[in-house]
């Protein structure tokens, strides 16, 4: 695509300086490798702030490299004025340190604004997590040059008090999904206009995201709405939480996914942890993260997950933003929601392509792709951002394939993935299709007569999650699971199998071991030699 020369080194807003398009650039500075819609979007950033936009939402796909973007934005605009300072806002450490990797892989030294900051940074870009930056900001701390702000995930909420601390400075919010968290504050309140620069089905296209292949089971889903607009999380996990439903979700991997590299999305964190429990039945390699397990914890997990091929990782709302895995072969939304950006974020974890990967499975068990259209169609996100969720989001009707069960646009005659081709049948004026389940009822109450004693792992930690009814209590404690491993004839093997489904370091056994009194020797059984008795 064929970049525009027509603006000049003097674009301003408020007389600060903005990025230029490269070829306005001096040319002894080596500019990123960009896509040519990444070129095109910083181009149209710098005509609309040049024309009075001080504002701008930048609408990029995952996996698009909104990063890679907003950090030529950035070198661009220290070229243009080297006394310029830049900050970048995030609200995740997992963004902070990807902002601040991929800065620094293109020269570019930015200091960095945590919990354990003690001043203001004095490099020309600093990468900040917002609400530290608020605090210190709010305690005198300053940063004066500011000449660009660009905001990561901009249709969050938290952000919105730090844009008010820099009314006169140019401010780009880059977001996949242009739709405020919240529905009273449209994100065109504090921002004045949008740039979209690609759609998912062009990257699809151009081979910079995987072809998805979708299958999906019918859920009747009863809870209520909350106050925003998605579903009340008590009552959908109430919804999910059915021994059907469990074995379901996993038959149905089974039938689509076995043996695929697998992250799950759940509703809550003991649906995350039942769900876990269900798979372990039936594959080796599962373990699961929600927001109480530790950093470390969560960072081993996430390395077992990169490098295990087959790995299925559940969690409920941690891998939706700040998890770049290229290698996941499928997702399985085992969860409803009517949020388009929770919906459109859980699908992108899968998106990225690799050597050897061109395409990924998605399985919704939750009624997502009726609701809110396939992953890769196209949305009018320029209406969407003037009209907030006023905007009807058009998506096209679907059906099942009662051949592969994949889900196909209504209108499909032939499937494109096993030809079969479509019977019609029109009933009352709608299209009906049968849809293949499969359902196996396992029950869950036995554990609540079960002896401690005689349970395995999986067990104790389920046991653990359902508490003491008659006491009131919630959940047994982590260290109530430990000590029932403990008591065990051999407590080894039933502790190295929990240290490997929460993450832990490998000397955590011998450890806790030997702080029980406990000797840390291993059990073996000698084998005799060839041909040899035992």
């Amino acid at each position: 695509m064929q970049q525009t020369d027509n603006l000049t080194h003097a674009t301003s807003v408020n007389g600060e300086a903005l990025p230029l398009p490269a070829s306005e650039l001096p040319k002894n500075k080596q500019a990123f490798s960009l896509r040519d819609y990444q070129e095109s979007s910083i181009t149209e950033l710098t005509k609309r702030h040049q024309s009075g936009a001080s504002r701008l939402i930048l609408c990029l796909p995952t996996g698009a490299g909104k990063t890679v973007t907003f950090a030529e934005m950035t070198r661009r605009t220290l070229e243009t004025t080297p006394e310029a300072r830049v900050l970048i806002l995030v609200d995740r450490m997992e963004l902070l340190h990807q902002a601040a990797a991929t800065l620094e892989r293109y020269g570019l030294q930015a200091g960095i604004v945590d919990a354990s900051s003690k001043q203001m940074p004095t490099t020309p870009v600093i990468v900040a997590m917002a609400e530290t930056y608020y605090r210190r900001v709010q305690k005198g701390w300053s940063l004066p040059d500011l000449k660009l702000l660009i905001i990561d995930e901009a249709h969050k909420g938290n952000f919105r008090k730090v844009i008010q601390l820099h009314p006169d400075t140019p401010i780009v919010g880059a977001t996949a999904t242009p739709l405020s968290a919240s529905k009273r504050i449209p994100l065109n309140t504090y921002f004045n206009d949008i740039v979209v620069g690609t759609q998912i089905h062009s990257l699809i296209e151009a081979g910079h995201l995987a072809l998805p292949r979708y299958f999906a089971v019918p859920m009747e889903i009863k809870a209520g709405r909350a106050f925003d607009g998605d579903y009340k999380i008590n009552e959908l996990y109430a919804d999910f939480d059915k021994p059907a439903l469990y074995q379901g979700c996993v038959s149905n991997w089974q039938k689509h996914a076995e043996g695929k590299k697998t992250v799950i999305f759940c509703v809550n964190k003991l649906h995350t942890l039942r769900t876990t429990q269900a798979f372990l039945q039936v594959h080796d390699q599962v373990r699961y993260i929600t927001s109480d397990t530790p950093a470390d914890e969560r960072h081993a997990t996430l390395q077992w997950f990169a490098y295990t091929p087959d790995a299925i990782l559940v969690n409920c709302g941690i891998l939706t933003t700040g998890f770049d895995e290229p290698t996941i072969e499928c997702i399985v939304l085992n969860r409803a929601t009517r949020s388009l950006s929770l919906y459109l974020q859980m699908c992108g974890r899968g998106s990225r392509t690799t050597a050897t990967k061109e395409e990924f499975i998605i399985i919704d068990m939750g009624n997502n792709i009726r609701e809110l259209g396939f992953w890769h169609e196209p949305y009018n996100w320029e209406s969407i951002f003037r009209n907030g969720y006023a905007a009807v989001l058009q998506h096209a009707p679907v059906k099942s394939c009662p051949e592969c069960q994949s889900i196909v646009a209504l209108s499909t005659q032939t499937c494109p993935y096993c030809q079969h081709t479509f019977k019609r049948k029109l009933v009352n004026g709608t299209y009906v299709y049968e849809v293949e389940t499969q359902e196996i009822v396992v029950d869950w109450t036995y554990l609540m007569q079960k002896e401690w004693h005689t349970m395995n792992v999986i067990e104790l930690i389920m046991r653990a999650s359902m508490g003491d009814p008659k006491n009131k209590r919630k959940q047994y404690p982590v260290q109530w699971i430990i000590s029932c491993i403990l008591k065990r004839d051999n407590p080894r093997p039933m502790l190295e199998e929990f240290a490997r489904l929460r993450g832990y370091q490998s000397h955590w056994v011998d450890y806790t071991l030997k702080a029980a009194g406990i000797s840390t020797r291993k059990t073996t059984t000698k084998t005799a030699p060839k041909g040899g008795k035992q």
